[in-house]
């Protein structure tokens, strides 16, 4: 058996046990309007649609399904004809490309000294800032195409490469690269599942994004007020022993300048 039929019966697996679980972590009534009007326009709009779809989400905007279900659904459509798959596949990688280039050129503009004057709020101090900054230069390619397939990072890895001024050259190509991979596997998903793919829109629980958000938020907070308690005790312990601070590091030579 083929890993895209294992992943299909793991699929319809997953939502049968989702069944029985209690009522608050199903898929609610009133959300699935939002996941069917999603669907709806891809079918519709067809190619258009697919390309609309993906590119909202690489900008950043909030949708009520990923762009990996849409993908998938859009590979069922190519089995029916109401899609050729040609067209879904460049829809996708042109979609991803262009939305994730504009959000890249956006941050690439207003991004570094978005952080350089509000980082140290969030936890961002120039030293990690400076560490971030090495590790895109170094491996930003790999950081690219291998850091787009997590789910949730595609948009955050296009912000950051554009704060961090990662050459287009190198940022263009790399999604193009990522995101070959990315609609070949998903289109195919889609096209093995059939119209089970539907099954997608309703497999995780999506309504409780904001909850999940809000519990992030809580955590993160938490581990920002030990973060700052620590560097306070850290910078008396360097004043008592009659330690200068450390550097601001270059962050605050380009903010400066």
């Amino acid at each position: 058996m083929s890993p895209l039929r294992v992943t299909t019966s793991l699929v319809v697996s997953v939502y049968l046990v989702q069944s029985g679980l209690p009522a608050w972590l199903q898929t609610p009534s009133w959300f699935r309007p939002l996941t069917r009007t999603l669907s709806g326009f891809v079918t519709h709009h067809q190619g258009l649609g697919l390309f609309l779809v993906i590119f909202a989400e690489e900008l950043g905007i909030p949708l009520p399904a990923p762009g990996d279900v849409a993908i998938a659904w859009g590979g069922y459509l190519t089995t029916t004809g109401a899609i050729q798959l040609p067209v879904a596949y460049l829809a996708v990688i042109a979609g991803a490309t262009i939305g994730s280039f504009c959000l890249y050129s956006l941050s690439r503009r207003y991004g570094h000294p978005f952080l350089v004057r509000f980082g140290p709020y969030i936890g961002l101090y120039s030293d990690r800032l400076e560490r971030a900054e090495r590790v895109f230069r170094r491996w930003g390619p790999w950081a690219i195409i291998v850091g787009r397939h997590i789910p949730g990072m595609r948009i955050v890895l296009s912000a950051f490469a554009g704060a961090f001024s990662v050459p287009a050259r190198i940022f263009v190509p790399s999604v193009l690269v990522s995101c070959t991979v990315w609609a070949a596997i998903f289109l195919s998903l889609g096209r093995v599942m059939g119209i089970h793919s539907r099954l997608l829109f309703r497999l995780l629980p999506f309504h409780l994004l904001p909850l999940a958000i809000l519990l992030i938020v809580i955590a993160y907070g938490l581990w920002l007020a030990y973060d700052r308690a620590w560097r306070r005790r850290s910078d008396a312990r360097r004043a008592a022993a009659g330690k200068p601070p450390p550097a601001p590091g270059p962050q605050a030579g380009k903010a400066s300048s």
